[in-house]
């Protein structure tokens, strides 16, 4: 009896231990200066929705356009495609993604043109490897009650995939740092 009561306890201080580490999949980015200027910058957004249901919050342009070159890291740093892109939704926060509301069947998002307000947290870096091909993303943390709240409110968990809502800044890869360019499309 006392055996299995040993395994168990084992077992889950085992589990607890690599639950701790599985949690931790980014490194905070000491670099005050990006931290100060992203603090200055509004914290509000619109809830807005893609064609396919994606949904997320629009933030300012500011965001990639005032941040993006305060970092200092090596290699190149490439702004996220959907920000030079006119058809892209451009800086923002992932809400919910389309499979989320196919497989709990929500349908309609009554809150679409509300305001949401977020505080930033940190600055991050995630090292992310898909298909094969290794990137490191530098992505604000941000934290908003309210978003938590609207997730929740449809049956889903209060975190996207249990993490941090975030705002993408860049793609860090090898290379000769590039003249950083960003050009501002009027959001109209």
């Amino acid at each position: 009896m006392w055996f299995r009561k040993f395994f168990i306890a084992a077992l889950l201080a085992a589990f607890s231990v690599s639950s701790a580490f599985a949690a931790i999949d980014y490194q905070v980015e000491d670099q005050y200066p990006v931290i100060e200027k992203a603090l200055q910058l509004e914290h509000k957004g619109i809830l807005k929705q893609k064609d396919n249901g994606y949904l997320y919050i629009e933030v300012s342009r500011d965001y990639i356009a005032q941040i993006l070159p305060l970092i200092q890291a090596p290699g190149k740093l490439v702004p996220p495609s959907h920000y030079k892109s006119k058809k892209g939704i451009g800086p923002h926060i992932s809400v919910m993604y389309e499979n989320e509301q196919i497989e709990n069947e929500i349908w309609e998002i009554k809150e679409l043109g509300q305001e949401f307000s977020f505080s930033i947290l940190e600055l991050r870096t995630v090292r992310l490897n898909k298909d094969g091909k290794m990137k490191k993303l530098w992505l604000l943390a941000v934290s908003s009650p309210e978003l938590e709240r609207l997730r929740e409110s449809y049956g889903l968990s209060s975190k996207l995939k249990g993490h941090d809502f975030h705002i993408t800044i860049c793609t860090q890869v090898p290379g000769k740092p590039a003249v950083i360019e960003l050009e501002l499309f009027d959001a109209a």
